[in-house]
């Protein structure tokens, strides 16, 4: 009998036909499951600490720029090291658990981390960052529309649920005026800080840990209006919200971790995104540490992943991903300090020689800068050595693990496991496990490689399931399953 994949879903029955009840490095894909890409360096050096937060972002003449940060420095990364372009000549103080917030709106940068004050880098002009006088020291700072908007600030009184914009078209401009269009005011129809704030068209969405805000700009003299989307169900954290620019239904959607569950919204309706997992991820990630989960978003696949803190760690250290074409889920471990989209690009003037016979060949940028030829968009991360890794390498070992198969009434003698391979591996291998009652412990009993497309078993019981391990590249969609009656009890 074939028996399709359904999805990995460990909160279901494990005798539920085609519902995986465990996955490890492994991603949902419109034709099943395949095995996830590793992380792999791009030749660019470490970091000096750990990174707080990165960006990188395309300015208007086509240029990609990465900016990383530490607790102490702002970094603007070359083709192969990074250089310092931390404010002055001295260090930023942060904290112990202070991240660098960033935007960008036009040809500036803005970066935040609520510690020191606001940060500006202005494209073609700026050789490092400077103090943006006037703007407060903000947790939360994004772009929408003609505005900077930034929540949770200090202007010499914290303001934990505070929000601001700057003047109309005007980021330096941070002093409150009706013909400006400067102003500030506060979201506290629910209690609680502002934790994230992210751009959703012209809207900006700002979150709390368990209510989330829409606002919109309506002009003098409210100039943005907010409407309550929810007392019940907000965001983690700014990175826990993940912001995707075109859905399956051609909208723009935030998905994002809340204190019970994941959520989607597009701008009409607020839904739950992570029934299948919810009870699985509630009690394999540290709920101690869940603000530390980081998201981000694969432009090639669709997917949106999360890191998070698994078990008793205070670091991101495993994954789950989400593919919203077909609603499914995978996982895996990964330790991550930071995560983003990376703008790849094809060279710098370091690579002058054997691409270009002349200067005038070559796209007219800075040196040493990244360079917008080969432009596309890639998931990656920093990992604990501080170093940038994209999640675009080959899959290493992978595994997933069948339903429980069988029923109460029956013995049934499994005799093979035929995978329907839609990438085939070079390798792989086949656990099977038994037992008489699907509350009983699981027994497992033989281990068999491949051979000729097949895994090769005799075993009878009333339930069997299997887990097949590959490393490598591979993708399935199921598996016709040989089994038979074997005696009634």
């Amino acid at each position: 009998m074939f028996a399709p994949i359904i999805g990995w879903i460990p909160d279901a029955d494990d005798t539920s036909t085609g519902a995986l009840p465990d996955v490890a490095n492994m991603i949902p894909t419109v034709r099943g499951y395949a095995g996830a890409p590793s992380a792999i360096s791009i030749g660019l050096a470490a970091l000096a600490a750990e990174c707080r937060g990165a960006l990188a972002i395309t300015i208007l003449d086509g240029t990609t720029v990465l900016f990383a940060g530490t607790q102490t420095k702002l970094y603007k990364a070359g083709s192969a090291s990074w250089t310092d372009v931390t404010a002055g000549a001295g260090d930023y103080t942060g904290s112990t658990v202070s991240r660098w917030c960033f935007t960008q709106q036009g040809n500036v940068t803005l970066a935040a981390n609520k510690v020191d004050a606001s940060q500006y880098y202005l494209h073609g002009t700026s050789t490092d960052f400077a103090a943006l006088a006037g703007m407060p020291k903000a947790l939360l700072v994004e772009a929408v529309g003609n505005f900077i908007l930034i929540g949770n600030y200090n202007d010499g009184t914290e303001v934990v649920d505070g929000w601001g914009c700057s003047a109309l078209g005007d980021y330096t401009d941070w002093t409150a005026d009706p013909d400006t269009q400067c102003t500030f005011g506060r979201l506290y129809d629910t209690p609680g800080p502002l934790v994230g704030l992210r751009r959703l068209m012209d809207y900006a969405i700002y979150y709390k840990r368990r209510s989330m805000y829409l606002g919109r700009y309506v002009g003098q003299p409210n100039i943005w209006e907010f409407a309550l989307l929810s007392d019940v169900v907000g965001a983690v954290s700014q990175e826990a919200v993940v912001p995707v620019g075109i859905d399956i239904a051609g909208s723009a959607v935030h998905f994002f971790l809340g204190d019970d569950n994941f959520y989607s919204y597009d701008g009409a309706s607020l839904k739950p995104i992570g029934d299948q997992i919810k009870e699985f991820f509630n009690l394999d990630c540290n709920n101690a540490a869940r603000t530390r989960t980081i998201g981000t978003y694969d432009q090639r696949s669709g997917l949106v992943y999360w890191f998070y803190p698994q078990g008793t760690a205070t670091i991101p250290t495993a994954w789950v991903a989400y593919n919203p074409r077909v609603g499914r889920w995978g996982k895996g471990t990964l330790s991550v300090e930071a995560a983003l989209q990376f703008v790849t690009a094809g060279s710098s003037y370091n690579d002058l020689d054997a691409l270009y016979g002349t200067y005038d060949g070559f796209p007219s940028v800075s040196y040493d800068e990244l360079n917008p030829s080969g432009y596309s968009r890639l998931p990656a991360i920093f990992d604990t050595s501080h170093a940038l890794r994209t999640l675009s390498g080959t899959p290493g070992a992978s595994s997933l693990t069948s339903n429980d198969i069988g029923q109460d009434g029956e013995i049934t003698l499994l005799s093979g496991v035929r995978p329907r391979y839609l990438q085939s591996p070079s390798s792989g291998t086949m656990t099977n496990y038994y037992r008489d009652s699907p509350g009983d412990h699981l027994t497992v009993d033989a281990t068999v490689p491949i051979a000729s497309g097949k895994f090769d078993v005799l075993r009878s019981a009333r339930w069997h399931r299997v887990t097949l391990s590959h490393t490598g590249v591979v993708e399935l969609s199921g598996a016709d399953i040989s089994l038979q009656p074997d005696g009634m009890t």
